[in-house]
């Protein structure tokens, strides 16, 4: 019994986060109204602010990264060209980039295009 006993202690001193890990978690935040917050009072919300750019003949052109987006029929536009195979017109702000279709390389800028 006294092996028993001296293993169990010494298995308890060797490892103090298992017992004491219960002990230790905080009670569940609540807000005025009974809402449950399990962030906690110290953790805060990043959000991330969306930076627009403006984009250059052979650049690598995202989405996520221009003004305006979107896709652009040329036929409403007047000295504008039929775009090549494989590129399309694209809106990025005011200007009208033509883009590879797969490579989403900027082929050209046609700039101050919208008003």
């Amino acid at each position: 019994m006294k092996k028993f006993t001296a293993a169990l202690l010494s298995a308890a001193l060797l490892v103090p986060g298992i017992a004491a890990a219960p002990a230790m978690a905080q009670p569940a935040h609540h807000d005025d109204r009974g809402n449950r917050d399990d962030r906690g009072p110290h953790k805060t919300v990043v959000t991330q602010k969306t930076t627009y750019k403006s984009f250059r003949k052979g650049q690598k052109f995202d989405r996520r990264y221009a003004r305006n987006y979107q896709v652009v029929d040329y036929r409403k536009y007047r000295n504008v060209k039929a775009p090549p195979r494989g590129y399309h017109y694209v809106r990025s702000g005011n200007d009208m980039l033509l883009v590879g279709i797969t490579s989403g390389i900027v082929a050209s800028v046609l700039a101050g295009q919208f008003r």
